[in-house]
C-alpha cells in the first residue's frame, strides 16, 4: 500500500509497505480524507524532529475489514477517527489532564493518516471511532480532532453567556475558536490579526469586530466595545507582541488562554506586579480527550457548525508537496 514518509522538508516520499494485519478486536480502514495539521507542518520543517517521520491524524475513512470480535462497526461503514487515547488510570487521567498521560502521547494510528490503509487498535475502536451516518457533512467531519482541541480549551474557560472575548490569530484554529465562542456562549467576539484575508474569514464565522493590529489603532477600536477590558483572551499565535497585547486587553480578574507554542521566543516577560494585582489568570490548553472528541463529532456530523468553507484544496497523496506548499 502507499504511505507517505518525510525524510526532510525537501525529501517527502510515497513508499510501498505491507497492508497492516488486524487482530480480532481491530479494524482495517481505507483512507478517504486526511487533513494537514499545523503540527504535521511543524514536524516537516523542524530539523530537531527525528526523521523519517509519519504524518496525518485528521482522518475520514471507510471500513475495509473488521476483526471477528468487532460488533459495533461493519465493512463499508464511513467513520471519523482520532489518534490519541489515555490510559484512564494514571495521576493525569485521574485529574482529567488526559493529554499529559504517557499512554495518550504514545498511542497513534498505524501507521499514520497519510496512508492508503490504517489499522485501528482495540482501544481506537472502543473510544475514538465515530460512525458517519449522514454523508451530507462528510467533509465537515475532517475537523473533528482540531475542533475537539479547541472545544476542550473553550470548556476550560469560566465563560458566561454574552461575555466579551478576543481571539488573537485568525488562522484555521482562530476561526474555530470564534465559531465555538459564538455558538456555545453567544460571546461578543473581537478578532485580531495582521492579515485582512483572515479577518474577512473571521467576520464570516461570526466575529462582531475585527482589528488589523498592524494597520489600525487597537486602543481606539477597543474603546468602542469596553472600558474595562475583555473577559477572555484566546492566544493562538505566541510572540512577545501578542502576549503584550493580551495583557493590555484583558480585564482585571479576566483570563488569558495560551493555545500555541511560541513562534520565536521561548521566554517572554510580563509585568508580574500588574499580573498579580489585577488577578489575571494565565493558563494553557493542549490537545483534546476522547470525551471531547465525541462532543466535537456530534457538533459537526449534522452541520451545527460548518467548517467546510475552510477547505481550500483536496489533493491526492501524490500531490502532498503541492498541498504543503499551499499551507506554508
Amino acid at each position: 500500500m502507499k504511505t507517505l514518509s518525510c525524510y526532510s522538508k525537501e525529501d517527502i516520499r510515497i513508499e510501498d509497505i505491507p497492508i497492516p494485519y488486524i487482530g480480532a478486536d481491530e479494524i482495517l480502514l481505507r483512507t478517504i480524507y486526511c487533513g494537514l495539521c499545523g503540527s504535521d507542518i511543524a514536524k516537516i520543517i523542524d530539523p530537531e524532529v527525528k526523521k523519517p517521520t509519519q504524518l496525518g491524524h485528521e482522518v475520514i475513512a471507510i471500513i475495509e475489514k473488521t476483526g471477528s470480535k468487532v460488533k459495533k462497526f461493519k465493512k463499508g461503514d464511513l467513520v471519523c477517527v482520532s489518534h490519541h487515547i489515555p490510559c484512564f488510570d494514571c495521576v493525569y487521567c485521574d485529574h482529567l489532564n488526559f493529554s499529559m498521560c504517557r499512554h495518550f502521547r504514545e498511542t497513534n494510528l498505524d501507521p499514520q493518516g497519510f496512508t492508503e490503509y490504517i489499522r485501528l487498535s482495540e482501544e481506537h475502536v472502543k473510544y475514538n471511532t465515530f460512525l458517519i451516518d449522514y454523508t451530507k457533512y462528510l467533509k465537515n467531519a475532517i475537523f473533528m480532532e482540531p475542533v475537539a482541541c479547541c472545544l476542550r480549551a473553550v470548556e476550560k474557560n469560566n465563560l458566561k453567556k454574552g461575555d466579551k472575548v478576543v481571539v488573537i490569530g485568525c488562522g484555521t484554529i482562530g476561526i474555530i475558536f470564534i465559531s465555538l465562542f459564538k455558538f456555545l456562549y453567544n460571546a461578543k467576539v473581537t478578532a485580531v490579526d495582521i492579515d485582512n484575508n483572515k479577518l474577512e474569514y473571521a467576520r464570516k464565522f461570526g466575529a462582531d469586530l475585527t482589528i488589523n493590529s498592524k494597520a489600525e489603532d487597537l486602543k481606539e477600536k477597543i474603546s468602542t466595545i469596553t472600558d474595562t477590558g475583555f473577559d477572555v483572551i484566546e492566544l493562538t499565535y505566541i510572540t512577545k507582541e501578542t502576549v503584550n497585547v493580551a495583557m493590555r486587553l484583558v480585564r482585571a480578574g479576566g483570563s488569558i488562554q495560551v493555545f500555541a507554542g511560541p513562534s520565536k521566543e521561548r521566554r517572554i516577560e510580563i509585568d508580574f506586579e500588574d499580573f498579580y494585582k489585577r488577578e489575571i489568570t494565565l493558563f494553557s490548553s493542549y490537545s483534546s480527550s476522547t470525551d471531547v472528541c465525541k462532543k466535537s463529532f456530534n457538533l459537526l456530523r449534522d452541520g451545527k457548525i460548518d467548517f467546510t468553507k475552510l477547505i481550500s484544496k483536496i489533493l491526492p497523496i501524490e500531490d502532498f508537496k503541492t498541498g504543503l506548499a499551499l499551507a506554508l
